[in-house]
């Protein structure tokens, strides 16, 4: 069973996972923005924050691995679930990870669905880049899947 301390600490870890984790989200919602406005510009000040904020997860997920292995857990999603499912009466870490995973199921299909605006928005650039080079009267090659290639 865990002691005040190592309660405190874990509750600790786990909120800033989340707080964090929520300012992820709400900096994909702003890429999100930009891209649907075509705003491609404002890109280089989210690619900062997101590599911050990234980096901070980083930190705070390498401090709840340490945290399981210290206890004898290994420090995956399945040993915290372990660690947790032996700890029945803590339910406030229980909720803590609960919401954990949601936050980043929702922050990893909020980062596809961007990740594919910019695909579309980068084909669609490849394309018209084409496009001028041709009635420019430049020769154009073709790949092996027959798209037009300079």
């Amino acid at each position: 069973m865990l002691d005040c301390h190592d309660f405190d600490e874990l509750v600790s870890i786990l909120e800033n996972e989340k707080k964090t984790t929520l300012i992820f989200l709400e900096i994909l919602r702003k890429e999100r923005e930009i891209l649907t406005r075509g705003q491609i510009n404002d890109l280089d000040q989210i690619v900062a924050d997101k590599t911050k904020i990234l980096d901070e997860l980083e930190t705070i997920n390498e401090q709840r691995s340490q945290y399981l292995l210290s206890h004898g857990y290994h420090k995956n999603k399945a040993g915290m679930q372990q660690w947790l499912n032996e700890q029945p009466f803590v339910s406030t870490l229980h909720e803590l990870w609960d919401q954990l995973i949601t936050l980043a199921k929702q922050a990893k299909q909020e980062n596809q669905t961007n990740g594919r605006a910019i695909s579309l928005q980068l084909e669609y650039n490849q394309r018209l880049y084409v496009a001028l080079h041709s009635a420019a009267g430049n020769i154009s090659l073709y790949g092996s899947k027959g798209q037009a290639v300079i």
